[in-house]
């Protein structure tokens, strides 16, 4: 928040998606460049048709193997994501990323035996200082919560971890969510905003 004037800054910002190999970066990131306009279909790593991973090599492995940008607009502002390789290969890729990125989304599974890998990255956003956000990917195919893996977590990471949003299920569907700082549930609907509904 700007103090001069009561308003946030504005302009371009740069933020890095992290996480451990086949997290689920690369599809997050068509997500979001399917839903804020910048293309017009959401391609598939399955079928070798998103923006990320386009090079020959990484369709060829079904995995990011280089530094992937891509910008979007939302809200009138800018903003560069860099879809960093989860392999340990290119860790010198996602170190060189960090440096020049204003937050980092860990995105990670609920899964423990990932834990080590997304332990070392939070460490790795400690040291340098660069704020982040976890982006728990997968809820519909674990018996884990999200609690559990801030359970996991908290312990590589300087700062509290702290929950902001919990799934709906509906059997093993995601339906919806619970944004617990507005103490507000929404739910999904196709080609629609999602609809506010009395808490559960």
């Amino acid at each position: 928040m700007d103090q001069a004037n009561g308003r946030r800054p504005s302009g371009s910002r740069c933020v890095a998606l992290v996480g451990p190999y086949l997290s689920g970066k690369t599809t997050l990131l068509e997500a979001i460049l399917f839903q804020t306009g910048a293309i017009q279909r959401q391609g598939k790593v399955s079928e070798k048709s998103t923006v990320g991973d386009a090079a020959p090599e990484a369709r060829q492995h079904g995995m990011s193997i280089e530094l992937n940008a891509a910008t979007t607009k939302y809200l009138g502002d800018s903003y560069t994501f860099l879809d960093c390789p989860g392999s340990i290969e290119f860790a010198q890729d996602q170190r060189a990323a960090l440096q020049g990125a204003d937050v980092a989304v860990v995105v990670c599974e609920a899964d423990d035996k990932k834990a080590a890998a997304l332990q070392l990255i939070l460490k790795q956003l400690d040291e340098i200082g660069l704020p982040r956000i976890l982006f728990i990917n997968k809820v519909d195919r674990t018996d884990s919560s999200p609690r559990d893996v801030l359970a996991w977590l908290q312990p590589a990471s300087s700062k509290p971890l702290i929950l902001r949003q919990l799934p709906i299920m509906k059997g093993s569907i995601v339906t919806g969510f619970v944004d617990l700082a507005l103490e507000r549930a929404f739910i999904y609907q196709e080609h629609l905003e999602s609809k506010l509904i009395d808490m559960p």
